[in-house]
């Protein structure tokens, strides 16, 4: 017998919210979890070319150490969120993001690379649970579907959007400075998930009858 992760939600009658308030509550999460898909897409996507125009063998190793660190992090630390919340998991994450990516801008070699890349998987990680926590914490319990739902858009718009933008980097200053992008997008995202930490304020809902 599979038994249900939470209680069923009854349905609501009447009037919702429209989307744009949804998102005005869920638009910092949203925001650092595409941040942080834009180290994830970019060593996806640019790690084996990187190899490539520095002469180097075993790009393969790389994306390899990125997955090991990536899963080894979700099956060892999953529950993180639920215990500590949601904003101090991202911020760990973010920042060691953020040194897997400054390793692969400075790399003199391909085993500085491959630990960056390891620690670019182990950053990436959590971000998306812990910050999908927090979104679905901002919102009534009955708007959860639609709060993951505008949640996960930002990370596939991210997704999206760094390919055509890390490829026109690389053509102008070198593929090394895609890394650098990363990196900054990282940090830029912790900074962001310190003000959730801190307690950055949401705004209220307004219209939420169900008469």
């Amino acid at each position: 017998m599979l038994w249900p992760l939470a209680p069923a939600v009854p349905a609501q009658a009447g009037r919702r919210p429209p989307f744009a308030q949804v998102l005005g509550r869920i638009w910092r999460p949203g925001v650092v979890v595409g941040l942080q898909g834009i180290g994830f897409a970019a060593l996806g996507a640019f790690f084996p070319l990187y190899f490539l125009a520095k002469g180097w063998e075993g790009a393969g190793y790389g994306l390899t150490c990125f997955g090991v660190g990536f899963v080894a992090v979700r099956v060892l630390f999953g529950s993180l969120p639920d215990r500590i919340g949601g904003a101090p998991v991202a911020l760990v994450s973010l920042l060691v993001e953020a040194v897997g990516q400054a390793l692969l801008w400075l790399a003199p070699g391909p085993e500085v690379a491959m630990a960056g890349a390891l620690l670019t998987g182990m950053g990436c990680s959590m971000v998306f649970p812990a910050m999908g926590l927090e979104a679905v914490r901002r919102v009534p319990v009955h708007l959860r579907g639609t709060a993951i739902g505008g949640f996960a858009a930002f990370q596939d718009l991210a997704y999206g959007v760094t390919g055509p933008l890390a490829g026109w980097i690389a053509d102008h200053f070198g593929h090394a400075q895609v890394f650098l992008v990363g990196g900054v997008a990282a940090a830029l995202g912790a900074a962001i998930t310190l003000r959730l930490r801190d307690g950055g304020s949401t705004p209220a809902f307004r219209a939420e009858s169900t008469r």
